[in-house]
């Protein structure tokens, strides 16, 4: 069964949002077999550039990218509609629809840090938990979120903000089988992805990461999370990919519905 994160704004609507919607375990480091983006060893990015965890959501009809239908977003295309981790896209307007994207994080007595950190057991994030009962909620809409300053390979951390694209494939790696002999290999064939959601971290701690070069508790740098479950055997696997361009249909699409201003498009989208 996969594991699901928390949305952008149902978290924002509730104000209180504080972990995952988790239906098992979680996430750890992955030691010294752990790859983070560019820097992974080569044979097992297949020839990708980055490499991010995994989880499903849930289409959704009013993403962060100004209001996108995920269904019909990618309805009869080749994509698959995610949102990326905040550290993908953590440049957020503040001005606009309700102001940036930050978080507030507290143990169970009340101390405020800055960050959860969890416990698991050796080679499973299963069963995961956080230090000190740390909980956190999100601040802010995180709306129309775009790459910012410390993406790239030089941090590991891909610049995928709104309106991104992506191609990829998943490997047979799983957070709850970190030992497996056959976690670098392929799983199904390659996929696209486009970036219509964020997935901010704070309702989503364990997952997504909060700024460029920085870890989930599963050792990745990047974390998408699905809209639909991929047509692969799927537990949360671990993916690999390389940003492109969309489609200039996806682009179409996303121009004709999104109500971000256009200063959150990427360079080479507004170019087209």
């Amino acid at each position: 069964m996969a594991t699901f994160c928390t949305h952008p704004l149902r978290a924002a609507a509730a104000a209180a949002a504080t972990v995952l919607l988790l239906s098992r375990g979680s996430e750890s480091r992955l030691g010294d077999r752990q790859l983070t983006g560019s820097h992974g060893q080569s044979q097992s990015l297949h020839g990708f550039q980055y490499y991010a965890s995994s989880t499903i959501y849930g289409d959704t009809p009013m993403t962060s990218c100004g209001s996108l239908d995920t269904r019909e977003l990618v309805r009869g295309t080749e994509y698959f509609a995610v949102a990326s981790a905040q550290a993908m896209q953590a440049d957020f307007d503040t001005e606009a629809h309700g102001g940036g994207c930050s978080w507030e994080c507290q143990t169970a007595s009340g101390t405020k840090i800055d960050r959860c950190t969890y416990e698991h057991p050796a080679g499973t994030l299963s069963n995961s938990f956080p230090i000190a009962g740390c909980s956190c909620r999100q601040v802010g809409a995180c709306m129309c979120g775009k790459a910012g300053p410390g993406t790239g390979t030089a941090s590991g951390t891909a610049p995928m903000g709104c309106f991104t694209c992506g191609r990829g494939h998943f490997l047979q790696r799983n957070p709850y089988q970190l030992d497996s002999q056959d976690g670098y290999q392929l799983n199904g064939k390659e996929i696209k992805v486009v970036v219509a959601d964020v997935c901010p971290y704070g309702p989503n701690t364990k997952w997504c990461p909060a700024v460029p070069g920085e870890q989930n508790i599963a050792g990745a740098l990047n974390h998408f999370d699905f809209a639909t479950t991929p047509d692969v055997k799927y537990d949360n696997n671990f993916f690999v990919f390389t940003p492109e361009v969309c489609s200039d249909e996806l682009l179409r699409r996303m121009r004709n519905a999104t109500s971000c201003p256009a200063s959150t498009w990427p360079g080479a989208a507004v170019e087209r």
